[in-house]
């Protein structure tokens, strides 16, 4: 029986490590697929949460999902300037939150309902993943808009930073869908 037992532990492992290689895989993929739409869109910034302190923030979430968020920024860190793309970090207070239209902005943790987004004050409706995407964007353009003005060299400081997330683009103060969405 402990024969029997050493076979099971030793197939275990063996499975772990097989499970293991295929999420590096995928996120490998992702990350891919990350880098080359941002350049098929010459993006040239990729904007990510700030996911250093997930473990604090979210200390009931499987270990797996905290290691797959900060293991796909690592491997977009590394693939995307090698395509001319930098990726910048923002801070993620409230981005699943906040409704992402320039003209509402409301923030309530009512608004999300798993992976629905539903703005209690304006009614605005959009997939919850894809309102969150929305706010990292205007959270980038808006934090590289205030650098811009207070840099010494920036001039009038009215350099335009555009967004783009799949389905338009946003500048930070307004969203401008694509043609046909």
């Amino acid at each position: 029986q402990q024969r029997g037992t050493q076979a099971v532990h030793n197939a275990l492992l063996r499975l772990g490590k097989r499970e293991e290689a295929w999420r590096k895989q995928y996120i490998h993929t992702v990350a891919n697929e990350i880098v080359s739409e941002a350049v098929e869109h010459d993006c040239d910034v990729i904007a990510f949460e700030d996911l250093s302190d997930i473990r604090e923030r979210l200390p009931h979430a499987k270990w797996h999902h905290m290691w797959a968020f900060r293991r796909l920024y690592e491997y977009v860190e590394y693939k995307a300037p090698e395509q001319g793309v930098s990726v910048e970090q923002v801070e993620p207070n409230h981005t699943s939150q906040r409704c992402s239209r320039t003209d509402c902005g409301f923030t309530h943790e009512d608004n999300r309902h798993g992976e629905h987004f539903e703005c209690q004050k304006c009614g605005y409706e959009v997939n919850a993943d894809y309102n969150a995407a929305k706010n990292i964007g205007v959270r980038y353009a808006r934090k590289q808009r205030h650098s811009l003005r207070s840099s010494p060299k920036s001039g009038s400081g009215d350099a335009q930073v555009d967004v783009r997330v799949n389905g338009g683009t946003v500048n930070g103060e307004s969203y401008q869908p694509i043609a046909g969405d």
